[in-house]
């Protein structure tokens, strides 16, 4: 849980899964940008440590969260996630439209 409470509608999972394949600048780009609205604002170090349990949880929950760190950000995700992530089959164009069209007929 971030300050902002991250972009949860979005399937970033989805998104790397169909990204990661492509080795592509622009694919990976385009991933960093996914995982950061995913994770939404970054907490400072000493403010995510009073909220670990809260942080924790949400990634359980598929709700990443970024923690700014001295030496950079670092991605708070669940391992299951993770694992879904990097084994996973990325979709095809085809599920990804399917998938878009469903999403646009729930939200109207």
């Amino acid at each position: 849980m971030t300050k902002d409470g991250g972009t949860a509608g979005t399937d970033w999972k989805l998104v790397v899964r169909g990204l990661k394949e492509t080795g592509t600048a622009e694919a990976r780009l385009l991933v960093e940008k996914t995982l950061l609205e995913a994770g939404g604002v970054p907490l400072r170090l000493r403010e995510a440590r009073g909220r670990l349990f809260i942080l924790t949880t949400d990634a359980c929950a598929s709700r990443p969260a970024i923690v700014e760190a001295e030496g950079g950000l670092v991605f708070l995700i669940a391992l299951d996630d993770l694992v879904e992530v990097v084994m996973g089959r990325g979709p095809t164009l085809e599920e990804v439209m399917r998938r878009a069209r469903a999403a646009g007929r729930h939200d109207q």
